[in-house]
């Protein structure tokens, strides 16, 4: 394949890629017409082209090949001879064109282009001694068309342009010794410019001690030549005109050497040092190059550049490959085609993934642009056509030439992954004529390349040729390098499926399987790894690769599968399943993955980018969830980051999406610790930021201060200000939005404004200088203290401006001079602090100008009566509010503190009024004052403290007024204050959906620079328990651990509940060990009835329950009324039922001071009438506690003998009892309601369930009202009436998992049906 010459130059230009320019470096080599007048430009630039240029701008060099200087003329210490001066200057081929033009002169226009022949080295014995084509015995190396020594042999072009072809020898043997006696010429002068002037050794003992000698010699280059090299680079390109000599022989030995020992990094100086010698390197010196340019750290597209500038260099200089050479190149260059074929697979899964819908993107684009760039790379890539012509140049100069079997395996990998059969059986046929030991690892592709051209029968010959192999080596024989019969096996299913041939796939399978059995050493685990394998890698893959994702779960859940093959298999058919938009085979796979197993991150994110581009922002941030709270935060994450923060930043929730984006943004940062990575990964980070950037300037989105500076400190981590991104941040920030600012953010602002104007960014936009005089203000007006990095900032860039704003560097030096003044002032605090306070100029800071009228005294005393727990409640805040009116009558005033304090007693003695009456009175007493810090910081202690009482009396609206007042003033609410906002959900609306609400409120405290508490964290994973949210749950423990937040016995018992609300026994067995193991533990007797709860109701494990119910006395924890029903509901209803011992429990009651209470005497009549069935028993226990005194009629007696009547089918006798409920003024509840609906419905009387269900107000009705009313309908066909039940509680708001469920009844679709809802019922 010939590539046209110009077009490697756009890929040399190119400062990421993969290629290099590479392939057309060998065809360069291998082509005689390479160099011909229609190729000016090339990594050799000739004579002609730098002619008209400026020295050396035109040329371009590789890793290996970096452009001479002055120091690499004397690297060996003298002068370099004039021809390899020109050498130097103009090119390696700037002689090859000057001769060109000589010989196009002698023959004229009309002759046909001739091919230069290169100066011959010392020691050719002239035209005698060249080889007649006929006579070539095997194993001799034929040489290339670039060492035929005869510029007049009459080759025919086109045949000359190929150097994979044999060559014929040329007959004109006058013109050959003409050339020949021209070269000889130039021979001479270039020996006698060299200047020898020590003997070269002769004997066999001068040549050791030479060696000696050269590798002293070698051992110092990498000092001489360190202005010309880097120890990875070595220039290839000195001169073509280097000779064979004894002493170049022993220099090559000595490279050589190095590489036997290891020394890597001195081989390129080395290798350059016989260059530079004008020497001709051996085949060893150039296999040692070729080793360390493997060896040394580089980029993979590097090294494979590297490698073939090795190649064509060896070419040039006539150096004939061996076999070795040839093996490691074949080895690299396949294993780079494999690998760009994985990229590529890469780049279209990220173009399928990663793109947004709402913003009218398509699946056509990279969200991101290097993504784009590398992608345009890859498809340019030829790795794979180069190893082929490599491979076809190689064996056709020598026969009988054999490689290793890596070379072998991954060029047959390489053409099965790309397609060429006839390749892939030609280099599989080379292999076994050589008698080369062929790799297990190659089968796999070559069989499924036959699958999928449908050839079904070559793949099965192929998998019995393996077979023949894999049985000589059970015989002992030496036939197969790293056995892996698994995955032949799964290629064969793979390729039986593939081509529609399930079922002898399976007969396959199952002969395989039989053949373990009793006979084979370890059957069972070798069995359970072949069907792990087989059943993974092949029918899954293949039903994944068919978009059968149905199919592949069904496999996936019925095939024997080991489980964390089964976990893995389901996580790659929801990721799958997940970037094709099958949202529902994808959603079922991700259920019943292992939450922690490592590919749960690789599903959450294929499901966050499906959720993104189905615009369902809420179910996409659990997904985010599970992937930020993953361990590994790799570069992989930019992509999801980007595309989750831009959809956040599309509807609205701009700050949440910013802060997610920079808290990712600090991990995947803090995940890699080697330089190269840094650098790629902040690369990725800038051009994410530039992502969001373009989308918030191009929409029009106005953000606040607070996202501003964000977005400002994300790119400030990073690597600085990203252009335009900053520009923009910046000229939407006003005057009046610095005060809301923070210090950091002030000092941030003005780096990154000082690092603009520095680059020169004021030319274009004056309003660069006015911000930064603004900024520069306010921090010289605060008197602070300025850390040394922004002082240089600063002066470095009043430099720039010197000359345009003098005024400005003046201001400057006074300030700067008048704190150098204030340093030295002695401190005026421990001396006479009125004075300190009354004196601002001195510490703005610390000036209260309330100092004066403040009585501490009395401060301190309402303090200590607020915090006195053993008064009365409600004496303490009377008391305290005495003092102050005292206080006030003699026209002082308390602290700050102090007024807090008042207004959170007032708020839990639920004295709204007494609330807002202490705020007015702070307001009369100490005004607020914002240029002030310190009382600043006292009134965000008194609005804290408003918020927090507005949030406990229940009055949200003003609590939401008092925190907008906090963030004008540059503050926030504290932690726990945060933490009240979501404890406080459940008293704001019935049908909130919390663990949403509660979520947004944590992600608010955190975008407001809020260092979360242990109290936060304990009311957000309430929430998240409540919901069953155990991820968020898991990912908020963890995160609260990170943080250095110790857990107390709350959290515990809090994560405790989650994990059995989600029958996780396992994880809430080891949190609660290691709950009872806290050094500081509180024992509290919650996580003890959650546990005891949890293995009575899910695991109904009657030991376990006593066991727990052991541990909680012998911690010396008193047991509650809750612990004493679940003791009775354990003897009553766990095998064996011990009755007795229910009822004694009651007793135990009465021994420890306490009273039974209804729902002890509940859990007995719901035990003998539901567990015994014994109606009449439980009768009679329900009229003992009614007629007990201590106890009376409660609704949950009347509920647990309803539930015993239905569940023994006497629902009809329920009216006598309801009569008697309603006699006694027990009113009807939802869950009573539920049961008699329930049996009804099912008796078959419709109209009593709807009466039923009527008596219950729509207020009252729960959720489990509305499910069980919708089934009764449907089981009598009312399905009008079902929908409007479906209608009135979609009405109601309660959060769509829960609706969902209840409009699922309906049929698959009944969300669409129910989402009809009438204006009415809206209404």
């Amino acid at each position: 394949m010939v590539f046209k010459p110009f077009t490697h130059l756009a890929r040399q230009s190119l400062g990421k890629t993969f290629t290099h320019g590479y392939a057309q470096s060998v065809v360069a080599a291998t082509q005689s017409s390479y160099a011909s007048s229609t190729t000016p430009f090339g990594p050799f630039s000739s004579h002609a082209a730098i002619k008209f240029s400026k020295h050396g701008s035109s040329q371009l060099y590789s890793s290996f090949q970096p452009p001479p200087t002055p120091s690499s003329k004397t690297a060996s210490g003298g002068q370099l001879g004039p021809v390899l001066q020109d050498s130097l200057e103009d090119g390696g081929l700037a002689a090859y064109y000057e001769a060109w033009q000589k010989q196009q002169g002698k023959l004229g226009g009309g002759q046909e282009w001739k091919q230069f022949q290169f100066p011959l080295r010392i020691g050719w014995k002239g035209p005698n001694a060249l080889p007649d084509g006929k006579n070539v015995k095997r194993g001799e190396v034929r040489r290339r068309p670039d060492t035929l020594l005869d510029p007049n042999s009459g080759l025919d072009r086109a045949y000359s342009s190929s150097a994979v072809d044999d060559i014929k020898k040329a007959e004109d043997v006058v013109a050959e010794a003409a050339a020949v006696e021209e070269v000889d010429k130039a021979i001479a002068q270039e020996i006698s410019s060299l200047q020898i002037t020590s003997a070269l050794p002769s004997t066999a003992a001068s040549h050791d001690q030479a060696s000696v000698d050269i590798m002293n010699t070698l051992t110092a280059a990498p000092t001489q030549t360190t202005n010309t090299t880097s120890p990875t680079q070595c220039s290839l390109s000195l001169t073509d005109n280097t000779v064979t000599t004894p002493d170049s022989l022993v220099l090559s030995d000595a490279v050589v050497q190095l590489r036997e020992a290891g020394r890597y990094t001195e081989i390129p100086a080395a290798f350059e040092l016989l260059l530079t010698r004008n020497m001709q390197p051996s085949v060893g010196a150039y296999n040692a190059l070729l080793a360390a340019a493997i060896e040394l750290p580089a980029a993979k597209h590097q090294v494979v550049s590297q490698a073939l500038n090795i190649y064509t260099s060896m070419l040039r200089r006539q150096v004939a490959p061996d076999t070795a050479f040839y093996t490691t190149l074949l080895e690299l260059l396949s294993q780079q085609a494999v690998d760009v074929h994985q990229a590529k697979l890469t780049m279209t899964l990220k173009r399928r993934r990663y793109y947004n819908p709402g913003l009218g993107e398509s699946e056509d684009i990279f969200l991101l642009q290097s993504d784009e760039s590398e992608s345009a790379i890859l498809l340019q890539d030829d790795a794979f056509s180069t190893a082929i012509k490599v491979f076809d140049v190689a064996v056709t100069t020598t026969e009988d030439r054999s490689f290793s079997s890596e070379a072998y395996g991954s060029l047959v990998t390489a053409c099965a992954l790309h397609g060429r059969i006839e390749d892939m059986l030609r280099i599989h046929a080379h292999l076994e004529v050589n008698k080369v030991l062929p790799r297990a690892s190659m089968f796999p592709p070559m069989i499924e390349a036959f699958a999928r051209r449908g050839d079904l029968r070559s793949a099965v010959e192929c998998y019995d040729g393996y077979k023949d192999l894999a049985t000589q080596n059970d015989m002992g024989c030496d036939t197969l390098v790293d056995r892996n019969d698994n995955e032949v096996y799964a290629a064969v299913i793979k390729s039986y499926a593939m081509c529609g041939r399930e079922e002898a796939g399976n007969r396959f399978l199952s002969r395989i399987i039989e053949s373990f059995d009793g006979n084979v050493e370890d059957a069972g685990a070798r069995l359970e790894a072949l069907r792990d394998t087989v059943i993974t890698r092949g029918l899954i893959q293949h039903q994944i690769d068919a978009a059968q994702y149905a199919e592949a779960l069904d496999t996936a859940a019925t095939r024997s599968l080991s489980p964390s093959a089964r976990s893995n298999a389901f996580a790659h058919i929801c990721s799958a399943a997940a970037d094709h938009n099958d949202r529902k085979s994808a959603i079922e796979a991700y259920r019943v993955i292992d939450k922690t197993a490592p590919e749960m991150s690789m599903a959450a994110l294929s499901m966050l980018a499906l959720h993104v581009r189905c615009d369902q922002l809420d179910e996409a941030r659990t997904f985010w969830s599970v992937l930020y709270g993953s361990p590994n935060a790799e570069i992989s994450l930019v992509e999801p980051t980007t595309m989750y923060a831009v959809a956040l930043i599309r509807t609205g929730h701009i700050d949440e999406a910013l802060q997610h984006a920079r808290e990712a943004f600090n991990r995947m940062r803090a995940s890699v610790d080697t330089t190269g990575a840094q650098i790629q990964i902040k690369e990725k980070i800038d051009e994410a930021i530039e992502r969001i950037g373009d989308l918030i300037s191009t929409t029009g989105i106005v953000l606040s201060p607070q996202a501003r500076m964000i977005l400002l400190w994300a790119m400030s981590e990073n690597n600085g200000p990203v252009s335009p991104v900053s520009e923009h941040l910046l000229a939407g920030l006003e005057p009046v939005a610095f005060s809301t600012l923070s210090w950091q953010d002030i000092v941030l602002l003005l780096r990154t404004e000082a690092a603009m104007i520095s680059s020169g960014m004021f030319l274009q936009d004056v309003a660069h200088v006015a911000r930064f005089e603004y900024l520069m203000d306010i921090v010289t007006r605060q008197g602070v203290f300025v850390e040394e990095m922004t002082v240089k900032i600063v002066e470095q860039t009043l430099k720039a401006l010197e000359t345009r704003r003098p005024d400005l560097v003046t201001k400057w030096q006074n300030t700067r001079h008048m704190d150098v003044q204030q340093s030295h002032v002695p401190t005026l605090n421990s001396v006479t602090p009125s004075v300190a306070m009354t004196t601002p100029g001195l510490s703005p800071d610390a000036y209260d100008p309330y100092a004066a009228s403040t009585d501490h005294k009395g401060s301190n005393v309402i303090t200590s009566i607020l915090d006195n727990t053993r008064s009365r409640r409600g004496a303490n805040l009377d008391e305290a509010l005495s003092l102050l009116r005292n206080m006030r009558r003699a026209g002082q005033h308390p602290r700050y503190v102090v007024y807090s304090n008042l207004i959170a007693s007032a708020a839990k003695e639920g004295r709204a009024n007494l609330i807002f009456d202490l705020l007015r009175t702070a307001k009369q007493d100490l005004p607020l004052l914002p240029q002030y810090s310190s009382v600043r910081d006292g009134w965000s202690l008194i609005l804290d403290s408003m918020v927090g009482a507005c949030l406990t009396v229940g009055n949200r609206a003003a609590a939401f007024e008092y925190h907008q007042e906090l963030l004008q003033i540059g503050s926030a609410p504290t932690a726990n204050t945060f933490g009240l906002y979501i404890t406080t959900l459940k008293d704001s609306a019935r049908t909130l959906d919390e663990a949403n609400e509660a979520l947004n409120i944590f992600c608010r405290a955190e975008q407001e620079g809020v260092e979360p508490t242990s109290f936060l964290y304990n009311a957000l994973i309430g929430k998240l328990a409540k919901a069953r949210r155990i991820d968020h749950c898991y990912f908020y423990f963890s995160q609260m651990r990170k943080r250095g937040i110790q857990p107390t016995s709350i959290t515990y018992g809090t994560m405790i509940n989650a994990m059995t609300r989600v029958s996780d026994e396992w994880q809430a067995e080891q949190v609660f060990n290691e709950m009872e193991g806290m050094p500081n533990y509180k024992p509290r007797p919650a996580p003890y009835n959650c546990m005891m709860q949890f293995f009575l109701g899910t695991k109904r494990d009657g030991v376990k329950v006593l066991e727990y119910y052991s541990r909680m006395l012998s911690q010396g924890i008193r047991p509650t009324s809750h612990t004493y029903k679940l003791l009775i509901e354990t003897h009553a209803t766990l095998a064996p039922i011990d009755m007795a011992a229910a009822e004694g429990v009651l007793n135990e009651i009465r021994a420890s001071g306490e009273r039974p209470e209804a729902t002890h005497y509940a859990a007995l009549v719901h035990a003998k009438g539901y567990s015994l069935r014994d109606v009449e028993s439980a009768r009679a226990t329900f009229d003992a506690a009614i007629a007990n005194p201590e106890v009376g009629p409660h609704a949950c007696l009347y509920q647990a003998l309803f539930e015993s009547m239905v569940t023994n089918h006497r629902v009809k006798e329920t009216d006598e009892l309801l009569e008697h409920m309603a006699s006694r003024g027990v009113e009807m509840t939802a869950y009573i309601a539920n049961t008699l609906i329930h049996g009804w419905a099912t008796a078959g009387n419709l109209a009593k369930a709807q009466a039923i269900y009527e008596s219950v107000g729509m207020e009252k009705r729960e959720p489990s009202t509305y499910d069980v009313m919708t089934r009764g309908f449907l089981a009598f066909n009312e399905r009008q009436q079902a929908l409007n039940v479906v209608h009135e509680v979609l009405s109601k708001g309660y959060p769509l998992p829960v609706t969902n469920r209840i409009a699922s009844l309906l049929g698959p679709n009944g969300s669409r049906a129910a989402s009809t809802t009438p204006a009415g019922l809206m209404a």
